[in-house]
């Protein structure tokens, strides 16, 4: 009976939420709207932000993103996931950080340039050791830009 108690508490605390919370995707997110900025340095240092998609049934998500010389770019290791799909059919996102709502477009990259500057960027932001091109192995990289 305790379990059961603990189970409808949970699912009605994640249901009560509009964002993600960490890997369990949200619906609509909220914060401040906010106009598009002019220099995306602040997002240097901000490790999760948010994203949500589909603006008809609001699917949001947390992310990693990196800024390459002014230029905002999301990836997705997985082009099967619900989020990168709605990107592919409704490109219009929001994406959230520290609490700011960015309205932005995004378009799927596959120029080399990008791609390589964008993974590069990925790789000495967060860290990551391997090499491995995530967009030929079923990933893909999505430019935000000013809708």
């Amino acid at each position: 009976m305790r379990n059961a108690l603990v189970l409808v508490f949970s699912t009605g605390l994640l249901c009560a939420c509009s964002g993600p919370m960490g890997p369990i995707p949200g619906g609509e997110l909220e914060g401040t709207p906010t106009p598009w900025p002019e220099d995306w340095a602040f997002t240097d240092a901000v490790e999760n932000v948010l994203l949500q998609t589909n603006p008809m049934d609001p699917y949001s998500v947390t992310v990693w993103m990196v800024n390459v010389e002014n230029e905002i770019y999301i990836a997705a290791s997985d082009t099967d996931s619900a989020w990168a799909q709605n990107m592919f059919q409704n490109p219009s996102v929001v994406l959230s950080v520290n609490g700011m709502l960015f309205n932005a477009t995004a378009r799927n990259v596959s120029d080399h340039d990008s791609l390589s500057r964008a993974i590069q960027a990925y790789l000495v932001k967060y860290e990551i050791e391997s090499q491995e091109d995530f967009v030929q192995e079923g990933g893909a990289l999505f430019h935000l830009q000013r809708p």
